[in-house]
């Protein structure tokens, strides 16, 4: 049975986000002649796409290989042949595609792959078209591709990933005319070898801990507001520790939830958070290979402190490689690996939190936090008492 069936009709029925996001994934063939790709496009051109999802642009960081879109609802990540949306809410990501291949046919741009996957929805029935369900999502694609690998990969009891991928079919070659070389034929390409950075990770958390939640509520630092406010929340989190070396840019919403981007050479870093309880959510998601190893998983687990957790990798390799994860005070429930087609292969973990140990970890998350929120309070009053000094000496 899903988790979310404990809670009562007014949680159901009042005010809800769904923090669970959709995400779109199209692999472009690499220009020879067109070094920038999709990254020679500003802001104002992806703003103008994502009009059509119903999100806006936050705030945007770059660097010499990508570049990163903090969004109302999610992410953005922009590389010269890649463009990875992931997007929450009720938002209508689908819509996104044909705005992105009249984009792709402007710079002569070839699609070799599509990936999109979703974790279940929370609260299906909010979601607007083409998201209403996955037969829909499915129907919607193929009126873009004509070949669309559909998969549900995961355990009966809903915590799932739903699956779409495609690719354009091959074309066959046209015969050349007397006048032709045969290197004139033309033929859909066929696709690159998989690259570094392709290989997607990602974790959903769900249940977060009172302690965690928390902290990303702006009414637990009244002093702070704004990016100063997503810069604290960012240390206080863990979240900063999480991601050493990493160019962050975090965003903290009103009057909860957070969301941040990090950058790393060709490494993109991104967690989303819905802290409100009764339906509290937490995603990880990177292309750093780093972060499969077991104990960054447990360090990644250990700052969200969820009762349920989904680990994925999404490749295309022609097996996912996944450790076979041992975290204390959690138990593996499913393991299931799936070929999709179109060259692409899921690995999916679901795991659950011992209830006792579950406690005892919220237990330790509570003591860290009031301990820290002691020693913020200590250094406050300490600057206080400097700055009154000073004032005394210079009257």
């Amino acid at each position: 049975m899903d988790m979310y069936a404990q809670f009562g009709d007014d949680t159901l029925q009042g005010e809800v986000f769904e923090g669970p996001e959709k995400k779109l994934e199209v692999f472009f063939s690499p220009s020879a002649s067109d070094a920038e790709g999709f990254r020679q496009f500003g802001q104002a051109t992806w703003s103008e796409l994502l009009v059509a999802v119903s999100c806006t642009i936050l705030h945007t960081k770059a660097n010499d290989q990508f570049d990163a879109y903090l969004l109302s609802e999610s992410s953005m990540f922009v590389y010269a042949d890649k463009v990875i949306l992931k997007t929450c809410g009720t938002t209508t990501l689908l819509l996104f595609v044909p705005k992105l291949l009249a984009l792709a046919e402007k710079i002569g741009a070839v699609v070799e792959n599509v990936h999109y996957g979703r974790y279940r929805y929370k609260f299906p029935e909010q979601q607007l078209y083409p998201h209403a369900s996955f037969d829909q999502e499915r129907a919607y694609l193929s009126q873009h591709f004509s070949a669309v690998h559909s998969r549900v990969v995961g355990p009966e009891d809903g915590r799932c990933w739903f699956v779409l991928c495609a690719r354009p079919e091959q074309q066959p070659a046209k015969k050349p005319t007397p006048k032709q070389l045969p290197l004139a034929a033309e033929a859909t390409p066929p696709p690159s070898p998989p690259r570094e950075g392709e290989d997607i990770f990602e974790m959903a958390m769900e249940g977060l801990s009172h302690d965690v939640c928390t902290r990303f509520f702006e009414s637990t630092f009244p002093h702070l507001s704004g990016r100063a406010l997503a810069a604290h929340m960012t240390k206080v989190s863990g979240i900063g520790a999480l991601l050493p070396d990493v160019d962050i840019d975090d965003w903290a919403f009103e009057p909860c939830g957070y969301s941040m981007n990090g950058l790393r050479d060709g490494f993109y870093y991104t967690i989303h958070i819905t802290p409100e309880e009764g339906f509290s959510y937490a995603s990880f998601e990177t292309n750093d290979p780093k972060y499969r190893h077991p104990e960054w998983v447990q360090a990644v687990v250990s700052t969200f402190a969820p009762t349920v957790c989904t680990a994925t990798l999404t490749t295309r390799h022609v097996s996912p490689e996944l450790p076979t994860y041992q975290m204390p005070g959690y138990e593996r429930t499913c393991m299931e690996v799936a070929e999709l087609g179109a060259g692409v292969s899921v690995c999916s973990m679901n795991f659950n939190a011992d209830p006792t140990a579950h406690r005892k970890r919220a237990k330790f998350v509570a003591t860290v936090a009031a301990k820290s929120a002691e020693f913020i309070a200590a250094s406050e009053n300490l600057v206080e008492i400097a700055v009154g000094g000073a004032m005394l000496a210079v009257a």
